[in-house]
C-alpha cells in the first residue's frame, strides 16, 4: 500500500530533508540519476535527446539530467524556455555544472519548439509539481507542439500542465509515455483521468523523509497487497458462511446467476438467490440455491447480503425489502438495490453496508452526469459518502476508489478495458458478498475483492484481445491462483 500525497505534503518533505541536513542540490541530482537509470533502459545508440527546461526546480533536474546524459554519450540538446540570469537555488547551481561540462543550452520562448527531427525522446522539465493552475498561451501552444512531435516522451516528477494534487484535468498538459517521480506517488499519478496522461509512472526513492507526523488519508494498492489465508483441513462449508442475493428477477436472472456463482468461486460455503421466479431455468448452476423472495425470509440464517442485481426499479419488486430486518447484517447495495436506496431517501440499511455504483449510478445518485463524475472521481465519492455517511462506498471504474466512512481513499491499481462487459459489476458484487459472508473485514472484502476482480483482466489480456471478455471469464479466472497469495493446499 503506497500512500499518495499533494504537492502541498511534497513541498514540505523537501524542506523538512533538507532542514535534516541533505543539501537542495543532493536531491536535485539524485533526482536526475533516477530519471537518468529509468531513461537509459529505453536508449541506443542512436537515440536523440531533446530535454526542456523551465525556471524552477522541475528546469534544475533536467540541467542535471542533460550533464549526465552528455557524459554517458547519448547525443542530447536542451531548450531552455527561461533567462539563465533569473535562475536561482539549485537549478541555477545545475545550470552552471551542466554548461562547465560543455553542454550548451539553446535559449528560447514559449511556444517556440526548434527541436531537431531525428529527436526520439522529449524530457519535459518544464513546470513539474508546482503548478496550481491551467497553461494559458503561449505555453499551452508549446505544450499542443510537444504532443503533436513524433517522438517519446518523459516527465521529470509530472507531466506539465497538470495539478499534482488534483485527479481532474484542466487545460492543455504533456501526454507523457514515461513519468518519474520521487519517493511516492502524487494525486494525479493514480486517479484519472490526469493519471492517464502519465503514461509509465516510476517512484524512485531519492532520500526525501517525511515529518514524522506526516499523515495521508488517500493510498495506492496493487497487487503486492493481495493476500488470502489458507483453509483449514478441517474446515467444512459451514464455516464458509452463508450468502444471499436478492435479485434475479424476471428477464434478469443472468445477473443474480452470475453474482453466485462468483461469490461460490471466491470461496463462499453456499448461496442463495431470493426472486420472485424461483423454477426459472435461466438458474442453471447446480451448486446455487434458489429461493422465493415472495416466501417470509428469515435474514438471520444469511452471514451476508448482495441485494441488486437483477432486482429491477419496479416498486412491486421492492416490496421484499420493506419487510427484512438487515440492520445486524453486511449488505452490499448494487446495481438496481442502488435506485432503492434512491427512493428510501438515502436510508441507512444494514450493519456493514456498501454501495458499489459505476459512474453512471453514481450520477444518478449525485443528480449530475457520468461524465462530471468521471472529470473529478475524487471529489464524487467524497460527495457520495456525504449522501450516505455510514457507508462504505466502491466507485467503480478505471482506477476504482474505495471510500470509508471516516473519508479515507483507497485507490485499485488492477484493472483495465476488459471489464467493461455486461455482468463484470454483479461479478464483482459477488465477489464482495463471499468474503463478507466469509467473516472478513469490509475493508479487506472490499479491497481483496476488487484487486482480484482487476487483475482477472488484467491476465486476460496478455494472451486474449481486451474486447473479447465476459463476465463468465472473470469467474473462471478465479478458480486459478495468484502466485502465493491464493494458497493451493489446506493448512493443518
Amino acid at each position: 500500500m503506497q500512500p499518495i500525497v499533494s504537492a502541498q505534503q511534497m513541498i514540505q518533505a523537501d524542506q523538512h530533508t533538507i532542514q535534516s541536513g541533505t543539501p537542495g542540490e543532493t536531491l536535485m541530482e539524485q533526482a536526475a540519476r533516477a530519471c537518468f537509470e529509468c531513461l537509459n533502459v529505453h536508449l541506443s545508440d542512436r537515440d536523440e535527446i531533446a530535454i526542456l527546461c523551465g525556471k524552477g526546480n522541475n528546469g534544475g533536474d533536467g540541467f542535471a539530467l542533460a550533464r549526465i546524459l552528455t557524459r554517458a554519450g547519448f547525443r542530447t540538446k536542451v531548450y531552455c524556455y527561461t533567462d539563465p540570469n533569473a535562475l536561482k537555488g539549485e537549478a541555477a547551481h545545475h545550470y552552471a555544472k551542466m554548461c562547465a561540462a560543455d553542454v550548451e543550452p539553446q535559449i528560447v520562448q514559449a511556444p517556440e519548439l526548434p527541436i531537431d527531427s531525428r529527436t526520439t525522446w522529449i524530457v519535459d522539465a518544464l513546470f513539474g509539481t508546482g503548478l496550481k493552475r491551467p497553461l494559458k498561451s503561449p505555453w499551452d501552444q508549446l505544450i499542443q507542439a510537444i504532443n503533436a512531435f513524433p517522438a517519446r516522451r518523459l516527465a521529470i516528477d509530472l507531466p506539465s500542465g497538470l495539478n499534482a494534487s488534483l485527479g481532474s484535468v484542466d487545460g492543455a498538459h504533456i501526454k507523457a509515455d514515461l513519468t518519474v517521480t520521487f519517493n511516492a506517488l502524487k494525486v494525479a499519478h493514480a486517479l484519472t483521468p490526469a493519471c492517464l496522461a502519465c503514461g509509465e509512472v516510476q517512484v524512485r526513492d531519492i532520500g526525501i523523509q517525511f515529518p514524522d507526523d506526516h499523515h495521508s488519508d488517500l493510498y495506492f494498492l496493487d497487487m503486492q497487497d493481495y493476500q488470502r489465508e489458507p483453509r483449514h483441513l478441517n474446515a467444512h462449508k459451514g464455516n464458509f458462511g452463508c450468502l444471499a442475493i436478492l435479485g434475479g428477477f424476471r428477464g434478469m436472472e443472468g445477473a443474480a446467476n452470475l453474482a453466485a456463482r462468483a461469490s461460490l468461486r471466491f470461496g463462499v460455503g453456499k448461496v442463495r438467490i431470493l426472486t420472485d421466479t424461483p423454477e426459472s431455468g435461466r438458474f442453471h448452476s447446480d451448486s446455487v440455491m434458489v429461493g422465493s423472495a415472495a416466501k417470509p425470509i428469515d435474514p438471520n440464517q444469511y452471514q451476508a447480503w448482495v441485494i441488486g442485481p437483477g432486482l429491477g426499479r419496479d416498486r412491486e419488486n421492492w416490496k421484499p425489502l420493506d419487510a427484512l430486518a438487515l440492520e445486524n447484517h453486511s449488505v452490499v447495495w448494487d446495481a438496481d438495490g442502488l435506485f432503492y436506496l434512491m427512493a428510501r431517501q438515502h436510508k441507512t440499511i444494514g450493519r456493514q453496508w456498501v454501495l458499489t455504483p459505476h459512474p453512471g449510478e453514481a450520477g444518478q445518485l449525485l443528480n449530475c452526469s457520468a461524465g462530471e463524475i468521471q472529470r473529478d472521481r475524487l471529489s464524487a465519492i467524497h460527495r457520495l459518502g456525504d449522501h450516505f455517511p455510514n457507508a462504505w462506498i466502491l466507485l467503480k471504474g478505471y482506477r476504482s476508489l474505495i471510500r470509508s466512512p471516516q473519508g479515507h481513499v483507497l485507490v485499485i491499481g488492477t484493472g483495465n478495458p476488459a471489464l467493461a462487459t455486461a455482468g463484470s459489476g454483479d461479478v464483482l458484487a459477488g465477489m464482495i458478498g463471499a468474503l463478507l459472508a466469509q467473516g472478513l473485514a469490509i475493508e479487506d472484502s472490499l479491497v481483496l475483492a476488487t484487486l482480484r476482480h482487476g487483475y482477472a483482466a488484467d491476465r486476460w489480456i496478455e494472451t486474449h484481445c481486451a474486447h473479447g471478455m465476459i463476465a463468465e471469464d472473470i469467474i473462471d479466472d478465479l478458480a486459478w491462483p495468484v502466485s502465493h497469495k491464493d494458497p493451493l493446499r489446506p493448512q493443518p
